[in-house]
């Protein structure tokens, strides 16, 4: 059940959606965000800005939209992940969304969940949606991830934070390590699936994601990241597997990309 938590004793709002917005020098795909949201219901959506600075043209856009923002951060930071954990912290919604900027929410399926009560009052952990990339998308990425919630998660990053709704409770007790650069939502998701937390999958595409994610860059120094997060959070055999899965994927998405 959502309820006020010591890390933040502000009540829940359970018929609300949190969506929290890290970005930096990328004006044009947050206002393309945001005014998405404005569109879909902006009476119950609640949009938190984490902007890590350097771009006055953003600082002031986001100043003039301030009565239609309702938490909004404009600083130099570390980086995504602890903006995402900053963001996580404002929210007063139920369910917690993670965009990028320039991603874009899928009004239907919004729409849809924001009046169904059944959903918005469920005691699962997390609501798992697929995800559409658009024709830009990096060499080798697929168009399409389907709602996956399953031990394919412990060979690829297969459920991603796009397609993801997690209840407030569970993602304010936790944190995006922002020792991991890149993939710090994947060890929490592969943390979260070891754990058995509860989730309900749906068959519905929950927003398109705009390329150029930092973790589709595909260079070994994602590969190296995989390998520090499995071998934490993995065991057993699959664990001792990964160092050559990995460098077969590395290989092989050089070859996609040809």
């Amino acid at each position: 059940m959502n309820k006020p938590t010591s890390l933040n004793p502000a009540p829940v709002d359970r018929y609300v959606i949190s969506a929290v917005i890290p970005t930096k020098t990328n004006l044009g795909g947050l206002k393309t965000t945001i005014e998405a949201l404005w569109a879909i219901a902006p009476d119950r959506i609640e949009i938190i800005v984490i902007d890590g600075g350097g771009c006055d043209e953003t600082k002031t856009w986001l100043l003039s939209n301030q009565k239609r923002i309702h938490h909004i951060r404009s600083a130099a930071d570390s980086g995504v992940y602890p903006a995402m954990n900053y963001g996580k912290q404002c929210a007063s919604g139920a369910w917690i969304w993670f965009a990028g900027a320039g991603d874009l929410p899928n009004p239907e399926v919004w729409n849809d969940f924001l009046k169904n009560r059944e959903l918005l009052d469920s005691e699962c952990s997390l609501h798992v949606f697929s995800v559409a990339l658009g024709d830009d998308r990096e060499g080798g990425v697929p168009a399409h991830y389907p709602a996956r919630w399953d031990s394919s998660m412990q060979w690829r990053n297969t459920s991603h934070h796009q397609g993801l709704l997690y209840r407030r409770s569970l993602i304010q007790s936790r944190m995006f390590n922002p020792s991991y650069r890149v993939l710090a939502d994947y060890a929490l998701n592969l943390t979260l699936w070891m754990e058995g937390v509860e989730v309900i999958l749906h068959d519905k595409t929950w927003s398109h994601v705009a390329s150029g994610g930092l973790s589709r860059t595909f260079n070994k120094s994602l590969y190296r990241e995989e390998w520090k997060l499995k071998k934490n959070v993995l065991s057993g055999w699959i664990k001792w597997l990964h160092p050559i899965w990995l460098l077969g994927k590395y290989l092989a998405k050089q070859i996609s990309k040809r």
